[in-house]
């Protein structure tokens, strides 16, 4: 009978080891030196475990037992931390599948409408060039008959709203948010008012379009990555946002080598697909992030393999889990977004609130969002050095899941993040880090968004694109 025990328990041990061996192999991080020496040691505890098993003496007896106290503590935290950290690399890459775009229908704040039903038979102004158009008037027709009013000018739009020419208006959360950062508000208003103080939301909607997903080379080598930074105060990550970042990340892994490269907000260039007239570049955003991708490429003349849209609160999350990260700060001043909070020149130790609300800051410098993109590319130079430094970064993955959930959208596949975990442990050595921008000549043009009406724009300097260029190209083809 005690024989039949200890053949069971030593066959339960075994699965347990498998099941460890399957989930450790699936999840594919680890080096072949190392996943070669943990199958020897498992395989090593096993055989000297079940040898000693069967023998009568109280010596192997203990050896038994310490090899099945190993072996168990071994697969309990194995199994439990390699499931999890599969199920967050399937969550966390390639998950840009669906696109989320949030519309509201708005009135003026002095507007007799409470509901939307109380716009039955009144005006409602919608942009023509919304490529969700036709989805957003059947979903408001759903709720109330009305008068469509087209516009082709946001700022068209907005001056017959505010003047009471159409009852309300139904739009994209971007544009919203865009008239919120550039008009001021229309009534009496103390201290910094906005258009947001104008009007209120009657209805509030997603609109949701399955993409189709490329079938991309999976193959780690030297890669283009566009980030995409989004400050929509919407509660999810919406593909088609104005990009308020603009960075090209050139990776290459074979020379350990970041490069990058920022570009202004307001950087006047074509956008993809849509050449009849220059616009903003953070207004390429609004027409998805595939276009905002495509029309950096065009820019630079140079293939992005991949994207990522995030969402700047990420940016807090991310600096608190790897505890924090220090920037070096050329200008003392106090920051607009945290006014208790006085930046010293000099080596500046950030929380995550801190480094968002420094990678926000323009207003305290002369050069504005030039200067900003400076302060951006610090604060990610920071944080992927800690990344990259901490050896513990993928045991904390529950709080990287939690922290990051719903805050980025990318078309990265799991594998490739997985190629470069697996060669950063093969080898810890440290990557080289260059940053690079371009600037441009303010000026004041009419944009596509906004065919009928001047706004401020940067126009390009040629020399710094080509330069740009040549330095993706030189950092991809380094050895």
């Amino acid at each position: 009978m005690k024989k039949i025990i200890k053949v069971i328990l030593a066959t339960l041990m075994l699965a347990l080891n498998i099941y460890l061996v399957v989930v450790v192999t699936n999840l594919d991080v680890l080096p072949s030196k190392y996943y070669w020496m943990f199958i020897g040691v498992l395989i090593l505890l096993n055989v000297v475990a079940n040898a000693c098993l069967f023998v009568k003496k109280l010596w192997p007896k203990v050896i038994t037992v310490i090899c099945y106290v190993i072996m168990g503590f071994i697969s309990f935290m194995g199994i439990n931390y390699g499931v999890d950290t599969l199920q967050f690399f399937n969550k966390a890459f390639n998950n840009n599948d669906v696109e989320v775009t949030t519309y509201q229908l708005i009135v003026l704040d002095s507007s007799l409408a409470q509901s939307i039903e109380d716009l039955d038979k009144k005006r409602i102004g919608y942009l023509s060039s919304d490529t969700n158009k036709d989805k957003v008037l059947d979903e408001v027709h759903k709720k109330v008959e009305f008068d469509g009013y087209d516009y082709v000018d946001i700022y068209e739009l907005y001056d017959d709203f505010i003047r009471s020419k159409v009852d309300a208006v139904v739009l994209d959360l971007a544009f919203i948010e865009m008239l919120e950062e550039e008009m001021s508000t229309v009534y009496d208003c103390i201290d910094k008012c906005s258009f947001k103080d104008d009007y209120r939301v009657l209805y509030s909607f997603n609109i949701e379009t399955k993409k189709e997903m490329s079938n991309k080379n999976d193959k780690l080598e030297p890669f283009n990555l566009y980030i995409s930074g989004s400050d929509s105060r919407s509660n999810k990550i919406q593909n088609n946002s104005r990009s308020d970042v603009n960075m090209v990340l050139t990776i290459n892994p074979v020379s350990k080598t970041v490069l990058m490269t920022s570009i202004p907000r307001d950087y006047y260039v074509y956008i993809h697909g849509k050449t009849t007239m220059k616009d903003k570049l953070t207004h390429a955003g609004i027409y998805g992030l595939d276009v905002s991708r495509q029309t950096v490429e065009d820019l630079f003349d140079v293939d992005i393999a991949y994207s990522i849209k995030v969402g700047m609160s990420s940016v807090k999350e991310m600096v608190d889990l790897v505890g924090g990260i220090d920037v070096y700060s050329d200008t003392s001043f106090t920051s607009s977004h945290i006014p208790s909070w006085h930046i010293k020149k000099g080596m500046v130790h950030m929380n995550g609130e801190q480094a968002l609300a420094y990678s926000r800051e323009r207003y305290a410098y002369a050069s504005g969002d030039r200067h900003r993109i400076l302060n951006q590319q610090q604060v990610l130079e920071a944080t992927l050095k800690k990344v990259i430094s901490d050896k513990t970064i993928l045991t904390k993955y529950d709080k990287l899941l939690d922290s990051l959930a719903n805050s980025y959208r990318t078309d990265i596949p799991s594998s490739i993040i997985k190629e470069l975990v697996k060669r950063q442990l093969d080898d810890m050595s440290g990557w080289e880090f260059i940053t690079n921008s371009v600037s441009g000549s303010d000026a004041s043009s009419p944009t596509y968004t906004a065919p009928n009406s001047k706004r401020y724009v940067m126009i390009p300097y040629e020399d710094d694109v080509k330069n740009a260029h040549d330095k993706i190209v030189e950092v991809l083809n380094r050895k």
